[in-house]
């Protein structure tokens, strides 16, 4: 079975890299994208097993499966091709609800535009021939954890296209900056919910490491959670007075809150190297002072593939700690990767 898997742009080597580690056998690669082989297993049913593959790919976003490959030199043959190849996928079907249907490209000057004008010729097609079943063509959610069925194509190059009827969306979106909020790194907060699939509740106790100016802890105030942040800088004047945080000017790699704390939430976005923040969060979780957990790590400097096996060992990483735990870059990420998790 074939896979189209899209990255981000200049990390093509590093996704290479880890399906390589995981068993793929790689078949074409280009901008933002590569072709790879998907390694079966007898006895698990194939939409368990590529969504328990893709669940370990941090670098991976969106997966096609089974991708058709069109070349076409103009928008209306593209969008020619791409309904000819839909209406074929849809017929015999029954549908009655919401069809997934997502157009995605490569992140090449020009490609945005080509994408959007092949979708809205395409759309206008299908239109024309079933018309009821374009009212039911719809984007879908930003996070699919096992494959779902729909219409996905990703524009590789200007003429080049993949097409699929199915494929894994990743946890991969673009927030919305909220005007009040402290810095961009609010965004990395709100989208690394996503990714959990939790955020923090009213009246929850969250110790925000490093917090300074305060993205993270406001994104939690907005919910109404108690914050304790940790931070020797100074907080953001527009939430330093939040009825609902504690400021300690505090190293934050030292800080321990002992038995006086049990937190519902630890956050961790501080620039450092990514052993040294593992292991003040490995100590978190060792003496259980804290039930779930978001990291923000750069790997600008180092081997991250080799920072992700040492989140996975069982003897001392983070997984033996954890019930779930997920190790994503996400799309406001930049050299840096999400860790994610709820503690056992």
């Amino acid at each position: 079975m074939d896979l189209l898997i899209t990255c981000k742009p200049n990390y093509e080597t590093i996704l290479t890299r880890e399906l390589l580690l995981h068993k793929y056998s790689i078949k074409a690669r280009g901008n933002c994208w590569i072709l790879a082989q998907f390694p079966s297993f007898c006895g698990v049913p194939l939409n368990q097993s590529i969504a328990e593959r893709e669940t370990q790919l941090c670098f991976a976003q969106t997966i096609l499966i089974n991708p058709i490959k069109i070349n076409a030199s103009s928008v209306n043959e593209f969008a020619g091709k791409l309904a000819d190849l839909f209406l074929a996928s849809v017929k015999g079907k029954h549908i009655e609800n919401t069809l997934p249907a997502l157009f995605l490209h490569a992140d090449i000057e020009s490609l945005s535009p080509r994408a959007k004008l092949v979708e809205s010729n395409w759309r206008n097609k299908i239109s024309k021939k079933m018309s009821r079943l374009a009212k039911l063509l719809k984007k879908p959610a930003p996070f699919s954890s096992k494959p779902i069925e729909g219409f996905f194509a990703y524009f590789s190059d200007f003429n080049q296209a993949f097409m699929a009827d199915s494929a894994v969306i990743g946890p991969y979106l673009r927030m919305h900056m909220d005007k009040n909020a402290p810095s961009r790194s609010y965004l990395k907060a709100e989208e690394a919910y996503i990714l959990l699939d939790c955020q923090p509740q009213a009246n929850e106790q969250l110790v925000d490491l490093g917090a300074a100016p305060g993205g993270w802890t406001y994104s939690a105030l907005k919910r109404k959670a108690k914050v304790i942040a940790i931070d020797n800088a100074r907080m953001n004047k527009a939430i330093a007075n939040h009825p609902n945080i504690t400021h300690l000017k505090q190293d934050a790699l030292k800080f321990k809150p002992g038995n006086k704390l049990n937190a519902d939430w630890l956050f961790c976005d501080i620039i450092e190297k990514p052993e040294i923040i593992l292991q003040v969060i490995h100590t978190w979780l060792k003496h259980g002072w804290c039930q779930k957990f978001i990291v923000n790590l750069k790997i600008g400097r180092c081997d991250p593939l080799a920072i992700i096996k040492k989140i996975n060992d069982p003897e001392t990483g983070l997984i033996g700690y954890c019930s779930i735990l997920k190790i994503r870059q996400l799309y406001h990420d930049r050299q840096e990767i999400t860790v994610t998790g709820k503690r056992i």
